[in-house]
């Protein structure tokens, strides 16, 4: 029996050496980040705020402990990290701040032990009965010998963060940790020499197999492996990019390593090689929509599609068209779909999603499209929606709205003139149908389009916001909702005439948003978002975790049957609950390979543009603009991310025209470009 835990609660469990996995239910929304047990039955796994979540059959089902004595550091249930048993009965769990709790009875409670540095303590690991070690930020290495009764601090040469260590006996063990640290101990930790890695990206988890073999894997796919007990390592073929964050052997051959986005990899013979178990895409997704309870299509980066027949159960990947991000898809009727993206991107099937015929608009030397949103209203009549960027000249740009309408299911499309004063320069992201005849556009700056003759004219509303706004959904003719930046919600009970904020609850921008009656919505968004609504807007339930991925659309076919997809290839099911999927591909997608920071698009341009970078390993971001004096003028970005593809939009009307430069740093990358705001 393997157990595997992580974000939003999630625990997978092996009853066949890794072979397969389910999902169990933990009772909680916490992100996990430990897990182990003390026989086949009894186990604790530990995660945020505090967690602590005990079974006692095997990690079938798992109880929540309360009235652990946090009294010594002030009743802060900091995030708990690391959790290792030296018996049955013993057993030890570290966290942040310092913090270390200890049981004597098979976790059923657990006591504060004093002693540790107050920074954050990654993980534990025992060697033996009497041996153990823990370590954590600033090159923390504490060592007990009495069975984690007592711990002492132990000099480890560095301060760069250490996540994980291992010993295959009592003299010999092997820690890692940032930067591509890797130490070695030959005397039982009491000192510590440092070897060379060969890369400076985060090494996560460190073990061994038996008392030569041994295997660390750590952010970029990286997989290093040793048989001469830590002397030495070599680097393995991982075939992933991702993220790998934890390694654990059931015997000298079996093992299991887990990552970001539910990778899990196995080997039978000791960790020579490793079989990806969750196979699928791990890139963003943006679009999706069922047409019935079984059939559903999900799109995405670079132009992946995936098809599911089984409500959701499985996704089998198509073939596309060009290799541009698809950002929306809607079914026309049970055989033909269209689904629309960056660079002009219209794709049409007619045979319910199997094949795509391309569409595209295609870009001139002066004049690119970007289509954001595509709705149907009824078998024939369709619009899409996005912007245009026109060079007038060689040093000014001009974004215009877009509109294309079709009235033969998407066999063709015609660009609607919006016959407005002034003429929105504003990207339209999203669209929705309220009826027939009525729909309503949104995007940038809050800006709200509104058509009464299926999309033939268009008149701009009042919009109650200035925030970008990126999805809209009705639930009825006259009930709809829209969501955007800053965790903005508007909603409206006349058909889009009028819009007032909602209260969301939440500083996230929200990307997507889906009404399936009149009272019941979900939106979601950036760091795992999920809100729920069963009273028609007037209160929003947070149904999420923290997270660093974002969810960028929700999608529903009745009231019970719906679907959730966001960064990294998830995809969340819901019929009626939440729980995670599975992809099956037809052909390879990853996240990036390396760090890159691409030219800004356009460039000059007026007043807004677009950045995309790409960030081959979960990393904090920096993006942020400096004016010709070096002066910071606009933070774009400044938070942990995960791995991916990402593009952002910033406006710069608040600037003086100039030369700027923009900064992207994440780990050790930092790259500088150059822009020209022109007004």
């Amino acid at each position: 029996m393997i157990v595997a835990v992580g974000e939003q609660g999630t625990v997978l469990r092996s009853s066949d050496g890794g072979s397969t996995w389910n999902v169990q239910s933990s009772g909680v929304s916490t992100n996990l980040t430990g897990v182990a047990f003390t026989d086949a039955y009894t186990g604790v796994a530990v995660g945020d705020t505090g967690t602590v979540l005990r079974t006692t059959d095997g990690g079938t089902t798992w109880s929540l402990l309360k009235g652990i004595d946090w009294s010594p550091i002030g009743g802060v249930k900091y995030p708990l990290y690391g959790v290792a048993f030296v018996s049955a009965s013993i057993g030890t769990i570290v966290g942040d701040g310092g913090t270390i709790l200890r049981t004597t009875d098979a976790g059923q409670n657990w006591t504060f032990q004093f002693g540790g540095p107050r920074s954050s303590l990654n993980s534990v690991s025992f060697t033996n009965a009497s041996n153990g070690t823990i370590v954590g930020s600033s090159g923390s290495i504490l060592r007990t010998t009495n069975g984690g009764a007592k711990w002492n601090k132990g000099t480890s040469g560095t301060t760069k963060a250490l996540y994980s260590s291992s010993f295959p006996d009592s003299l010999n063990g092997t820690v890692v940790g940032e930067l591509g640290t890797i130490l070695r101990t030959t005397d039982g930790g009491v000192t510590w020499a440092s070897q060379a890695s060969g890369t400076v990206n985060r090494l996560s988890a460190v073990s061994f197999s038996d008392a030569t073999t041994g295997t660390i894997v750590g952010e970029t796919g990286i997989v290093f492996r040793t048989t001469d007990g830590g002397a030495t390592w070599a680097s393995q073929s991982s075939g992933t990019s991702a993220w790998l964050i934890g390694i654990s052997f059931t015997n000298a051959t079996v093992g299991t390593i887990v990552g970001v986005y539910g990778v899990v990899y196995r080997t039978t013979d000791g960790g020579l090689t490793w079989t990806l178990q969750t196979p699928g895409p791990r890139v963003p997704l943006y679009g999706a929509r069922f047409k019935d309870a079984l059939n559903g299509i999900v799109v995405g980066y670079q132009g992946l599609i995936l098809k599911t027949t089984d409500g959701g159960s499985t996704w089998i990947q198509q073939s596309g068209g060009p290799a541009a991000d698809l950002q929306s898809i809607c079914y026309v009727d049970a055989n033909n779909a269209t689904s629309v993206g960056m660079a002009g991107s219209i794709l049409r099937s007619t045979n319910g999603g199997s094949t795509w015929i391309d569409q595209s608009i295609k870009p001139t030397e002066r004049s690119h499209w970007w289509f954001s949103g595509v709705t149907y209203s009824n078998p024939k009549t369709g619009l899409i929606v996005g912007k245009l960027d026109t060079m007038i000249t060689p040093i000014l740009l001009e974004t215009r709205s877009m509109v294309y309408r079709s009235t033969d299911g998407g066999a063709g499309w015609n660009r609607v003139p919006l016959q407005l004063d002034p003429w929105p320069h504003r990207w339209l992201q999203g669209v929705s149908f309220a009826d027939d005849l009525t729909a309503i556009a949104v995007g940038d700056t809050g800006t709200i389009l509104r058509t009464t003759n299926a999309g033939q004219t268009w008149n701009m509303q009042a919009s109650p916001t200035t925030a970008p706004l990126y999805g809209v959904s009705f639930g009825t003719s006259r009930i709809g909702a829209a969501v955007g930046g800053i965790g903005t919600i508007l909603w409206t009970a006349d058909s889009g005439v009028t819009w007032t904020k909602q209260l969301s609850g939440t500083m996230n921008t929200l990307r997507g948003v889906w009404l399936v009656d009149a009272n019941t919505g979900i939106a979601v968004g950036d760091s795992m978002t999920i809100l729920r609504t069963t009273d028609g807007g007037g209160t929003w339930i947070n149904q999420s975790s923290t997270s660093s991925g974002s969810l960028n659309v929700v999608s529903f076919v009745g009231s019970q049957r719906g679907v959730i997809a966001g960064e990294g290839g998830i995809i969340l099911s819901t019929s009626p609950g939440v729980s995670a999927v599975s992809v099956e591909p037809q052909r390879g997608f990853s996240v990036p390979r390396e760090f890159s920071l691409e030219q800004n698009y356009p460039n000059p341009f007026n007043p807004s543009t677009t950045i995309s970078y790409e960030l081959p390993a979960r990393s904090f971001v920096s993006l942020k603009v400096y004016d010709v004096l070096g002066r910071s003028v606009a933070t774009i970005a400044d938070e942990m991310q995960s791995a991916g593809r990402y593009t952002v939009r910033w406006d710069g009307s608040a600037l003086p025209s100039g030369v700027y430069y923009y900064r992207l740093t994440a780990g050790s990358f930092a790259l500088t470009r150059t822009m020209v705001l022109m007004k």
